[in-house]
């Protein structure tokens, strides 16, 4: 028997190639680091962009946010 999922989509967005995302732990953002090491912090609620910037001109392999620091973020690239 096939499994038959219904899927909504809740947020989309076109934007460059996605190496990483992390969810907030408390706070609802999601965190994405793409291919053209740019970062952007995404409220999932509202569905907005709440930050976007560059940290390197190489790809930003892999992201994640610290949890216990609102603002803080680790960049593998």
């Amino acid at each position: 028997m096939p499994l038959r999922l219904e899927i909504k989509r809740k947020l989309a967005q076109r934007s460059e190639r996605v190496k990483s995302v992390d969810l907030h732990p408390t706070e609802p953002w999601i965190l994405a680091s793409l291919y053209s090491g740019t970062v952007c912090i995404w409220n999932y609620q509202s569905q907005t962009m709440v930050k976007s910037f560059e940290v390197t001109e190489l790809p930003a392999r892999s992201i994640k946010f610290i949890a216990w620091h609102k603002q803080w973020v680790v960049l593998w690239s």
